[in-house]
């Protein structure tokens, strides 16, 4: 139908209309013209507050248009349907009007158009407010719906009928599931997915099917319970094999997951070095041999003709047992004799008690959060990764924030990130800016809160000062929260008193591991996992000094510069390289002069972040 384009023109003929009245009025010759200059004045102001009337009703008019175009919105909202119906109607009749009759002065002064305007202006703010109602009790029944927008949201609602229509979403409501495999018995039964696939093409079938009948948020809760429960099954099951394939792993990391060998990989070495601790120091001379040994089968491996998948699996893994055979290097040397050695203590430990996963690092204990993660790679794990990791973990474990500090290009979000993989919770990383308000912050914590999920707000300082006085707030309401929950928890545990703490930890009742708690005068679940991080680099010029009470909920973490010899080494060995300490030296050299000969625009994240051309180089 008809729409206004622009009323730029118009604007500014009303600006120098109200100009030049204004000079008239500042004559001393103005008296007996100044009836009718009062009167023009009203009448440009009038025009002017008519446009602007007409512009927003437009503008809603526009966007609800398109949602109530949908046939399942207008069967869901039927009350709101006929109140647009009513609206669409007077305003094609009004634009109808306006188009023969295309002077805005006299358009503007039709008989009655202002109250038109007024009235279908406010039907179309109730309508969106019952619109904005409607999502919202969508999202309070699936809250990984927080994290999308609006539009996303109504499109997906709009196939909740037709499953194939929604796939295209699934990478924006889970961490690496880019869709499903779907079937269908039969003509008239509804479709069931048997399979997720990663954005690496990493497929990973279900145990059954998943119906995908009904509301479309109901069948992603199943589709989100059956990905916890297969992911937790396919560790189950690869650890189960690794404890009988001894040092030869080919057979074994092929016919597993990723995400599986990783985790299974490290709770095999969690309890051989915690074994050779309590029972025999000596032998964790023999289990470096044994790492020595995987290490050296690895490499072999990454020789032969892999696939990309088979590949990227390898080099991660690889990456995680180098760090293994680090730490029993360091274990060795340091003599360390009692599994309850800070040394020890510290190390992020991977166990399976009760048939759960649990992790534990220092003072933190927490369960395997089972999100599918795909292929993805992962971090090299350097000492200051180490430090970073236990002091998030202990932030967590007081029901407290993590906040990474540093210049550019230290790995501040990286790290938060393969934390939140090793440990797999699904992260979203927002970065901020000054655009950023309460509301949309408000909005994102909900769904941290009700998913569990870890929320990472990058460069958190460039948030506007008055922004983050509320938004202090509602950190604050959230971390009272989790006190008051982990306290549930610790009582829980402590009431069993039949069996030890770690197993008490293992089986407790999920029902404790989420609480209600008042936010934004709304009452919503807490899930235990929820965790809350900021980055920032303080060298940048116009970033907004924190207030003192948001510092004091985010313990600080100060990143520098990794060494990036060690990163190039362990790069090397990942892609098949033997003598990888030399040939490290002198790829870090060339890199090097490569950025004092050249540009130096951007030298800094240059410096720091030549690992990824590395990696692809040595992978091509």
């Amino acid at each position: 139908h008809y729409k206004i384009k622009s009323t730029e023109e118009i604007n500014k003929t009303i600006e120098e209309h109200q100009v030049s009245l204004s000079t008239f009025k500042a004559s001393r010759f103005i008296k007996p013209f100044a009836k009718e200059v009062d009167k023009w004045e009203r009448d440009i102001s009038h025009v002017l507050e008519v446009t602007e009337l007409w512009l927003t009703v437009q503008r809603q008019w526009l966007y609800l248009e398109n949602i109530f175009y949908g046939e399942d919105i207008r069967r869901q909202l039927a009350k709101e349907t006929a109140l647009f119906d009513e609206v669409n109607e007077k305003w094609k009749s009004v634009m109808t009007t306006l188009n023969q009759s295309p002077n805005a002065f006299h358009a503007t002064h039709l008989e009655g158009v202002d109250k038109e305007l007024q009235y279908m202006n406010l039907n179309l703010e109730e309508i969106q407010k019952s619109l904005e109602m409607y999502l919202e009790n969508k999202r309070r029944q699936f809250p990984r719906f927080y994290f999308i927008s609006n539009d996303d949201l109504l499109e997906i609602l709009g196939q909740s009928k037709n499953p194939p229509g929604v796939m295209p979403h699934m990478k924006k409501l889970f961490d690496n599931i880019k869709t499903l495999t779907l079937v269908k018995t039969t003509s008239n039964a509804p479709m069931a997915a048997t399979e997720m696939r990663s954005n690496e093409d990493e497929v990973v079938p279900f145990d059954g099917q998943v119906l995908l009948d009904g509301q479309v948020e109901k069948w992603l809760r199943d589709v989100e319970n059956k990905m916890k429960e297969v992911v937790k099954r396919k560790v189950f099951a690869c650890r189960h094999d690794l404890s009988n394939c001894g040092t030869k792993r080919e057979k074994w990391l092929k016919s597993h997951p990723g995400q599986a060998c990783i985790t299974a990989s490290q709770i095999q070495w969690t309890e051989e070095v915690q074994k050779s601790l309590r029972d025999n120091v000596l032998k964790l001379r023999t289990d470096r041999k044994k790492q020595h040994l995987v290490l050296r089968n690895f490499t072999d491996m990454i020789k032969k003709n892999l696939t990309k998948l088979e590949r990227i699996k390898l080099v991660s893994l690889v990456t995680i047992e180098i760090h293994a055979r680090d730490v029993i290097n360091d274990l060795i040397k340091n003599q360390i004799k009692t599994e309850s050695s800070f040394e020890w203590q510290q190390q992020l430990r991977f166990y399976w008690r009760k048939d759960e996963i649990i992790i534990e690092q220092a003072i933190g204990r927490f369960w395997y959060g089972c999100e599918y993660l795909g292929n993805s790679g992962r971090l090299v794990i350097t000492p200051l990764t180490d430090r970073c990791y236990m002091t998030l973990t202990i932030a967590l474990s007081l029901c407290r924030g993590g906040s990474p500090k540093g210049p550019a290009g230290t790995g501040k979000t990286e790290t938060v990130k393969d934390l939140g993989k090793a440990m797999a919770f699904y992260v979203i990383v927002t970065n901020c800016s000054d655009a950023i308000d309460y509301k949309s912050m408000g909005r994102m914590f909900c769904g941290y809160c009700q998913t569990g999920a870890w929320g990472c707000f990058d460069e958190f300082n460039r948030i506007n000062i008055e922004v983050l006085s509320v938004v202090a707030q509602q950190i604050t309401s959230i971390l009272n929260a989790m006190t008051t929950l982990k306290s549930d928890i610790e009582s829980a545990i402590r009431a069993k008193t039949n069996m030890s703490e770690e197993d008490a930890f293992a089986t407790i009742d999920k029902r404790y591991l989420s609480k209600k708690f008042t936010f934004q005068g709304q009452d919503i679940d807490l899930v235990w996992s929820c965790g809350l991080f900021i980055t920032m680099n303080p060298g940048y010029a116009g970033r907004t000094e924190l207030p003192d009470n948001l510092k004091s909920m985010f313990r600080p973490i100060s990143m520098v510069v990794p060494d990036s010899n060690y990163i190039a080494e362990i790069i090397l060995f990942g892609e098949g390289f033997s003598d990888t300490r030399l040939l490290a030296t002198k790829v870090y050299t060339l890199y090097q002069l490569c950025a004092q000969q050249l540009s130096k625009q951007g030298l800094q994240r240059k410096k720091n972040q030549y690992f990824s051309s590395l990696k692809i180089t040595l992978s091509d």
